[in-house]
């Protein structure tokens, strides 16, 4: 399937889950949560599958030895993140939010600009407290926080909500004027990204842009950089996706309470937390050879 495949789809499935919202046909916060689990898990986790091909590309693995070193600096780092959310959650989260903001903001290298891009990123991600910051609240409560520091995170989302889509519509509106330079599909996906952001409940707009848009383009764009077909690569995400599942089985049983849809919030969202730590600054390291051998530089 080509990146217009997956934007056109998305957009599909934005519109479909748009007008069921409108028409108050709402999903039970419960059930959308173990839904976003089992995407998360099947959907999401198999764009950093290829992050030990990344690595190989790198020349940071050519030996079992090698291997084992970065597997274990791999695991580490998100082990630690983990650890720093359970100390310090309210400032693992703004981390997060952050990372995460920088990291989707490479979804869209190749189309504009990094400040627009960043400031669409920064909208999408913090969308959602504008019109549901009550909700908001209560799931970063679900993630540690206290309810003051919840509160703050989420003002502090509106501001950079405002200020990112500001941003990125001084680069968009222009576009408008110049048609030859307007992707109409492309544009459609951003728009979406920051309807979908006000409109659908939180869980399932970051749900839908994580599992249907993001993961997949990234998980691509990898392939086809390194070589490798879709097939084998989710091929190659099975063992994670597995391992993912145990240790979620290991960790459940021993951090298990009587609220099940709690505890899937809580860890998956911490799990992602620690494996984007890891994945990010992979990419990273990645985006930024790749920019070196462009310029002729080599990798940096």
């Amino acid at each position: 399937m080509s990146k217009l495949r997956y934007t056109q789809f998305y957009i599909g499935v934005c519109i479909l889950a748009v007008l069921t919202t409108l028409a108050n046909l709402n999903i039970a916060s419960d059930n959308l949560i173990i839904l976003l689990a089992l995407a998360v898990t099947f959907l999401g986790l198999p764009h950093g599958a290829l992050d030990f091909a990344v690595a190989k590309s790198l020349n940071l693995v050519t030996s079992i030895t090698s291997a084992v070193r970065f597997m274990t600096i791999y695991m580490a780092i998100a082990a630690l993140s983990i650890g720093f959310w359970i100390w310090v959650p309210g400032i693992a989260l703004v981390l997060f939010l952050c990372v995460s903001a920088f990291h989707f903001s490479a979804d869209w290298r190749g189309s504009m600009p990094f400040l627009p891009r960043l400031g669409l990123a920064g909208a999408l991600l913090c969308g959602p407290s504008v019109l549901y910051s009550a909700t908001v609240v209560e799931l970063f409560k679900q993630l540690l926080l206290t309810a003051q520091t919840a509160s703050w995170v989420v003002q502090g989302m509106q501001l950079v909500f405002y200020v990112g889509l500001l941003i990125f519509l001084y680069f968009f509106v222009p576009l408008l004027k110049e048609k030859k330079s307007l992707n109409l599909w492309q544009s459609f996906e951003w728009l979406t990204l920051i309807v979908s952001s006000l409109i659908l409940s939180p869980l399932l707009h970051f749900g839908l842009y994580f599992c249907l848009l993001h993961s997949p383009k990234h998980l691509q764009d990898v392939g086809v950089e390194l070589r490798v077909s879709l097939k084998r690569a989710v091929v190659i995400s099975v063992p994670f996706v597995v391992l993912t599942i145990v240790l979620a089985a290991g960790a459940y049983r021993l951090f298990a309470t009587s609220e099940v849809s709690a505890d899937l919030l809580r860890w998956v969202f911490i799990g992602l937390f620690g494996l984007t730590m890891s994945h990010m600054l992979l990419i990273h390291l990645w985006h930024s050879s790749n920019a070196g051998i462009s310029s002729g530089q080599g990798p940096s």
